[in-house]
Parts: structure tokens; C-alpha cells; sequence
């Protein structure tokens, strides 16, 4: 999910309620708080302690939500693993940290600092292109022999290494894709399901595609993908996260602030985009 700011670039809480209901109605089956959708590191701990409390707070019973906890520094990871657990959610996303470049072994005590703090199931999140460090699959083997409440990889490296990540650490081990447009393709690399952006905007769709290749229906699930291609490709070149604010301050669910660098669509983009039905389906 993103995270809504008010006039004041403070987090709207009364957006986060509006927000979460929507993704109720439209059947989201879990919500990633503070990811990179979250523009995490756009936000102080502080900011991001509060956005768990606040959206736990704001949630039905049952949802699963999960955390994301990447930092810079590992005290901070630290800090938020223990506060998500605090706050009531249900698992945690553990990015490395972006632009300091770790090696392996220190990536791993990265990794182990976070799991000795929290006894809450951690998905791995490998994004070399964002972080400049990429989880190398020895590595990961080795810190899940460790530590077994790490479950689940999200690999936004190189997807041909998934086959031999299932091989040596079992079909339980559940590893997620973060790009919508390549599913399909994914799936049959051995991915088992997605964290997706583009579910913001077309929840019923993506969770459609999914269920539909969890079924085995490759084609038909191809098929959905062919008529959303169009939609998503112009979006994302846009900006993912400027396009959902757009939408979803259009449809009355956000104020619509933005936190800079990052800016509202320019004249040009929002004719771009006016044609794109997105779900309305809110009160």
C-alpha cells in the first residue's frame, strides 16, 4: 500500500481508514505496510512505528499485514521489527539496506539482529537494482538453516535463480515476485505468488491472475494479464506510486499530498492516464 500524507506532510490517518476499507471491499487478501510502494525510506522510524499502529488500528480482524523493515542502519531495522511485532502485525518483509552496499557476512548479521529481536515470520526481500547488494543463494540457505521463521524470499534479482532456491529449501518455502507485468513468465520459473503495485489500482484483476495460475490455468491467466498490459505499461512508466496517489486522491480515498522529490502528474501525464477505468468501488 502507499502511505498518504496530509497538507502538512504528516501521515493521514483518516485516509489510512478510507484506504484500508477499500482494499477490504476489493477483496486484497494482505496488506504490505512501508515497502518501497510505502516510500519507507521517505519516512522517519518514527513515522513508520506510527503508519503500523495506525493501519493495524484501522484493519478487520484477520488481515494479514505485513511490515516493511529495511533500513539503513540495522539498530532501526531492529527497532521496527520489534515494534511491528508490538503493534499487532503478522509478519515481516526485510529489505537490506539501500545504497551502503553490505557484503554476504554482513548482510547476514543484518539479518540475524532482526530475527533474534522478533520470533515474527520474515520474508527476505533481494532487490539489487534499488539496493546495490544482491542476496547471493548460499547465503540465503544458509541464514533459513538458522533461522527457520525465515519463509519467504521476495526475489526481484534474477529470477532464474528460484528453481534451485525451491530445490534446496523445499516447496514450503514460498518465494514472491514484486512485478506485476512478468507473473505469468514467473510462475513458471518457480515463483509462488507477488506482492503486486499494480493490485492498488486493479485488485480484482491481479488477484484473479493469480488464483488463476495457483490453478494451474496458465493461458486463461495469460489471457487477463493481455488485456490489463496496456493499463499497467503506461503507469509504470509514469510512476507507480505518483499514479496511485492520482487515483486514488481522484476517487476521494486521499488527500493527495506528495512527499518530494517525488511530484503530482503533470497536465500532459493526466491526460495520459484519464482514460484508464480504475475500481470506484468505495464509500
Amino acid at each position: 500500500m502507499i502511505t498518504p500524507f496530509s497538507q502538512d506532510d504528516a501521515l493521514d490517518e483518516t485516509s489510512i481508514h478510507r484506504m484500508v476499507r477499500y482494499y477490504e471491499e476489493n477483496k486484497v487478501p494482505a496488506l504490505l505496510v512501508s515497502g518501497s510502494t510505502g516510500e519507507q525510506h521517505s519516512l522517519t522510524v518514527d513515522e513508520r512505528i506510527h503508519l503500523y499502529r495506525a493501519v493495524k488500528d484501522a484493519s478487520p480482524a484477520g488481515m494479514p499485514l505485513y511490515a516493511g523493515v529495511a533500513a539503513v542502519r540495522t539498530r532501526d531495522a531492529v527497532r521496527l521489527a520489534k515494534e511491528a511485532e508490538q503493534a499487532g502485525l503478522s509478519a515481516i518483509m526485510l529489505g537490506f539496506p539501500p545504497y551502503v552496499r553490505p557484503n554476504q557476512r554482513e548482510a547476514v548479521l543484518y539479518v540475524q539482529a532482526v530475527c533474534s529481536a522478533t520470533p515474527l515470520p520474515i520474508m527476505l526481500y533481494n532487490n539489487p537494482l534499488r539496493t546495490g547488494f544482491n542476496l547471493e543463494i548460499d547465503t540465503l540457505i544458509r541464514i533459513v538453516q538458522q533461522y527457520p521463521q525465515v519463509v519467504a524470499l521476495k526475489e526481484a534479482g534474477n529470477p532464474d535463480t528460484v528453481n534451485r532456491i525451491k530445490t534446496e529449501l523445499g516447496a514450503d518455502f514460498q518465494v514472491l515476485s514484486g512485478l506485476d507485468l512478468t507473473i505469468v513468465d514467473y510462475f513458471e520459473k518457480g515463483y509462488d505468488g507477488l506482492t503486486s503495485v499494480a493490485g492498488n489500482l486493479f485488485p480484482l484483476e491481479i488477484n484473479s491472475i493469480v488464483q488463476l495460475l495457483r490453478n494451474g490455468r496458465k493461458t486463461e491467466a495469460e489471457q487477463e494479464l493481455m488485456k490489463l498490459r496496456p493499463s499497467l505499461e503506461l503507469l509504470g512508466e509514469i510512476g507507480w506510486i505518483r499514479v496511485i496517489r492520482h487515483f486514488f486522491s481522484r476517487q476521494g480515498l486521499i488527500a493527495g499530498n506528495y512527499r518530494e522529490p517525488l511530484t503530482p502528474l503533470t497536465a500532459e501525464e493526466q491526460i495520459s492516464v484519464n482514460g484508464i477505468q480504475i475500481l470506484s468501488n468505495h464509500h
